[in-house]
């Protein structure tokens, strides 16, 4: 896991660095974007619905939204409350729920791991209502207590 790991480490660092950047009305053109790609290397698509697009720098993802990453992909998103999700190669990740509506004090988080490589870290959500923040595996659900960790299943098979 060494050499997967620092590579999302390394994911990880661009994207943190890349957070002071203005988040690009691109994103939000449909209004309904709960984070968006800030990097993609490879082979990435997003499935949506029945369509699978291809990922670039600045892709606006949905609540629903499905990642998938080839042999030679990874991708790093940030969520409107700077979540962290970086993928490796041949993972598989689902934007299950979603809630960050602070004016109301409405927080969570889901995320599926389907399969891959995927490193996590926490952003607002996860520091104000860790409780509320989950991930689920094919065998496990992981809920979060800390800021970052990673999770290494089998290669991801299907959508």
């Amino acid at each position: 896991m060494g050499a997967v790991y620092r590579h999302l480490l390394i994911i990880s660092a661009v994207i943190g660095i890349t957070l002071v950047s203005l988040w690009g009305a691109a994103a939000y053109a449909q209004g309904t974007a709960i984070g968006i790609v800030k990097i993609a290397e490879g082979e990435v698509a997003l499935l949506r619905s029945d369509s699978a697009i291809p990922v670039e720098i600045g892709t606006g993802v949905n609540l629903h939204d499905r990642l998938r990453t080839g042999a030679n992909g990874s991708v790093g998103v940030t969520l409107d409350d700077g979540t962290l999700i970086s993928l490796g190669p041949n993972s598989l990740f689902e934007f299950t729920e979603y809630e960050y509506v602070p004016q109301r004090g409405a927080f969570g988080f889901l995320g599926s791991v389907l399969g891959g490589t995927m490193l996590y870290s926490s952003g607002k959500i996860g520091k104000l209502a860790p409780e509320r923040t989950k991930i689920h595996t094919p065998i496990s659900v992981i809920a979060v207590r800390g800021t970052r960790f990673a999770v290494r299943l089998p290669i991801a098979t299907g959508n």
